[in-house]
């Protein structure tokens, strides 16, 4: 790609530093200074802005979590001025608005992801890691990321481990969660309010040897993700996930309703105070949320 000298990225974090990654590499061997726009910078800013490297080094400045300055007037005027012929910029954020935004080369937003396009994310991680991009292994990573790209780049990271090592679809689905196996069936339950087979489930994981922290934790995940498919549905966006488990989950989300499905996380947020105060274990934790299911079905 063409070298830029002054760039506005946010978005989606693995999409928008992928994309920083490109920009920084297109400009060849340069310093990088990193700042944080949210922490106290002005004043090291404008003296990057303003000036020549005493000793001719190319710079690349990164500003981090840039988006309390992009609407400041002060960052706009110094980029009117232009840059030191030594010297890139490049603004990342969450969600950059503001006329300093304006005035770079090149603005882009980057959407987080979801569907098919999710999937083509995951897709082109396996294939930067030399690992074929089955659609079985796809479902999987698109599952256990939950739909955070950074998440999802980190599972494929983990795959790429076992390159070489022949894995059945629960070999995967053992390494891309726990050691006690994928908790779908128990998830399943809790998310269909069947309380005695969630009871069995969860018993049958514990002693299969799972982490109940893990377990604790990909609950969390579950009712947060029955929540964004609602959320999804309602925007006229396409919930993330392979097809069935989006099904599946409309299905019990519709059945728990956005209200009792917030009840639920709140419960979840208490049981996890008083798991990291010592009041509770991790598996206790558990057990009592699963027990309590009928009272908020």
């Amino acid at each position: 790609m063409a070298a830029v000298r002054s760039a506005a990225y946010w978005g989606d974090p693995l999409l928008v530093e992928r994309a920083l990654g490109e920009a920084l590499a297109a400009l060849g061997p340069v310093r990088r200074v990193v700042l944080f726009g949210d922490e106290p910078c002005r004043e090291r800013l404008l003296a990057e802005l303003e000036a020549v490297d005493l000793f001719g080094e190319r710079r690349a400045i990164v500003v981090r979590r840039a988006d309390p300055l992009v609407g400041e007037g002060w960052l706009e005027r110094a980029l009117s001025r232009g840059l030191p012929p030594d010297a890139a910029l490049f603004l990342v954020g969450a969600d950059l608005k503001g006329p300093a935004v304006r005035k770079v080369e090149e603005a882009r937003a980057f959407p987080t992801p979801t569907g098919r396009a999710l999937r083509e994310v995951a897709r082109g991680l396996l294939a930067e890691a030399g690992l074929p991009a089955l659609p079985f292994v796809l479902d999987l990573l698109v599952e256990a990321s939950g739909g955070d790209t950074l998440r999802l780049a980190r599972e494929v990271e983990k795959l790429a481990l076992w390159k070489g090592a022949r894995l059945s679809p629960e070999g995967l689905s053992r390494v891309l969660y726990f050691s006690g196996g994928a908790p779908y069936p128990y998830l399943d339950a809790v998310g269909s309010g069947d309380v005695r087979r969630a009871l069995g489930e969860l018993r049958r994981l514990l002693q299969g040897g799972a982490s109940p922290s893990a377990l604790f934790f990909s609950l969390v995940g579950h009712v947060r993700a029955l929540l964004a498919t609602l959320a999804a549905e309602a925007g006229g966006r396409a919930p993330a996930g392979p097809p069935w488990l989006v099904r599946r989950r409309l299905d019990q989300a519709r059945r728990w309703g956005e209200a009792r499905l917030v009840k639920l996380l709140a419960c979840l947020q208490e049981l996890d105070l008083a798991v990291k105060t010592g009041q509770l274990s991790p598996e206790a934790a558990l057990y009592r949320f699963t027990l309590e299911l009928p009272g908020r079905g």
